[in-house]
């Protein structure tokens, strides 16, 4: 360790990014007057040296400079290695004694089954010689039925011990090497050493701060449906191997937009088209006369552009934070967790509670039948509370019964958004093709396609229940290709320029609707369609 006072500065603060943290120490120092020297030592080596900033306060004291080290000290783990040793090879001696104790009991089987073919030859030659009757038989075969039962029921209870036997056997041989990789080899530590000058004897308040890597978080969510109040738990999932734990501190939490997630199934076009011709492969000799490229067909899908990955996290200092209220740092979202929380570097997950609210929420039913023949019990919520929800899986219960998991996108406060709250099979949906027929033309003509389809829909709940069905004609994207909707009943309450159509019903409880909508496609004769 550099020469100079060392000062202990445990953890006061940690700010969790997605991608590493932020963590602030502080200490006093007793500084007499002139040069004083002094050293934070022992942070971990995920420390960022380019990150550690140093503050004093105190009167008649000047901060000089810092300097940052990286320092190395013999593993301690030697003594532990040995002692993780011994206790595998205590596991390897309980598993080779079960495997000792099995195999006694096969051995006793084995004897049982021969016995029982000597006893039953001897004494079926006694009674056939009236040396012994029936009962003896059956007393003979009942002892040796059940101690054949018992030595089955105690390979049974070895066969359990024998596995538990082997888990831990395994755990013991993953820490041991785990130990093994780690001893032997010099641990790195970053050293933080600072200069104050005083001009008078003094106390001086250090701050510490540095960012390390090995830390994220994200949100969960816990949504709990009562008739039409939800009730919204945010919680955010900590995790961290930074190398040092941290302590029941003021936590903060900093996040940026995250990319697409799971929602409630949407509608894509419908799309027609020219068929292109499929070009055959070309003769080895040939082929470098060739040049041009095969086009897609009409239905190919475009890659989809890659998700932002936002812009990097910002400075936090100047951050003004309340429970569960958001505050803003550049583009960035920062929280502050209203109870401390100790997070040690285990890697495992740690859950705290961001906030908890009620919101309204209206339901009715979605479906897409096309994409599947069921029902989504939908609830469309407006987010009243003053925080951004942001993206992350949610796990949904209704009248405090789980029914499954959905996840939710970035909601912006007073924003409107849609969950999916599970299938209701008491809303029973069924799409058929109703007519499909193809006139005849001249050459040089035009040929039309007469489709139809049938849309049934249930209602076999209790009471009046609202669906919004889903369906969609096709969209041309050749100019010779004519798509017209000729008939629906009922007209749909809206439909868009890509084809789609949307229904809204009204349905009492044990009440059907019946949904038909036809369509045409006008083609010139020789061409063939893609896409139906």
């Amino acid at each position: 360790m550099a020469e100079g006072t060392g000062l202990d500065a445990p953890i006061t603060a940690v700010t969790v990014f997605k991608d590493g943290a932020r963590v602030q120490r502080s200490g006093t120092v007793s500084v007499e007057p002139g040069l004083q020297p002094i050293v934070i030592g022992h942070l971990p080596a995920a420390v960022d040296p380019a990150s550690v900033r140093v503050a004093a306060h105190g009167r008649d004291l000047v901060l000089l400079n810092v300097e940052v080290h990286r320092r190395y000290r013999a593993d301690p783990l030697r003594g532990e290695t040995t002692q993780l040793r011994s206790e595998v090879d205590r596991c390897r001696d309980a598993v080779q004694a079960l495997d000792d104790e099995d195999t006694a009991e096969q051995a006793r089987l084995g004897f049982l089954g021969s016995l029982s073919e000597a006893a039953a030859t001897a004494l079926a030659r006694a009674v056939s010689f009236r040396r012994a009757d029936h009962d003896d038989l059956a007393q003979m075969a009942g002892h040796l039925s059940a101690d054949t039962a018992s030595a089955l029921g105690r390979r049974r209870e070895i066969s359990a011990r024998r596995r538990a036997a082997h888990r831990e056997l395994e755990a013991a041989e993953e820490r041991l090497d785990a130990a093994e990789k780690r001893a032997g080899h010099s641990v790195a530590f970053v050293e933080v050493a600072a200069t104050l000058e005083a001009s008078a004897a003094t106390g001086a308040e250090v701050e510490l701060s540095y960012h390390v890597s090995g830390a994220s978080w994200r949100p969960l969510y816990d949504l709990a449906l009562d008739g039409e109040r939800l009730a919204l738990t945010y919680l955010a999932e900590v995790t961290q191997q930074t190398g040092e734990d941290w302590p029941a501190v003021e936590l903060v939490l900093s996040t940026t937009r995250r990319g697409l997630h799971q929602t409630l199934p949407e509608l894509p076009p419908w799309y027609i088209g020219h068929a292109q011709p499929v070009r055959r492969p070309m003769a080895a000799g040939r082929s470098k006369a060739f040049t041009g490229a095969v086009p897609p067909t009409a239905l190919t899908p475009m890659a989809a552009a890659p998700a932002d990955r936002g812009a990097p996290e910002a400075d936090l200092e100047e951050a003004a934070l309340l429970a569960a209220e958001p505050g803003e740092s550049g583009v960035g979202l920062v929280y502050r967790v209203p109870r401390p929380l100790a997070v040690p570097a285990d890697g495992g997950p740690h859950k705290t509670t961001v906030a908890w609210f009620e919101l309204d929420a209206t339901l009715d039913h979605l479906t897409v039948p096309v994409l599947a023949p069921e029902a989504y019990l939908r609830a469309t919520v407006t987010n009243r509370s003053s925080l951004m929800l942001l993206p992350g899986p949610a796990r949904v219960f209704r009248d405090r019964q789980f029914i499954g998991e959905t996840s939710l996108e970035t909601v912006a406060a007073g924003e409107e958004f849609e969950l999916q709250l599970g299938v209701d099979d008491q809303i029973r949906v069924k799409r058929e093709l109703r007519r499909r027929s193809t006139s005849k033309a001249v050459i040089g003509g035009t040929r039309t396609i007469d489709i139809a389809y049938e849309i049934t829909v249930e209602n076999h709940r209790p009471n009046n229940t609202r669906v919004s069905v889903h369906d969609h004609i096709p969209v041309s994207t050749d100019g010779d290709i004519k798509v017209r909707l000729r008939e629906t009943s009922p007209n749909p309450a809206e439909q868009d320029d890509l084809g789609e159509l949307t229904w809204e019903l009204s349905l009492e409880g044990g009440q059907a609707a019946t949904i038909r909508h036809r369509f045409t496609i006008d083609h010139p004769a020789q061409m063939t369609i893609a896409g139906l």
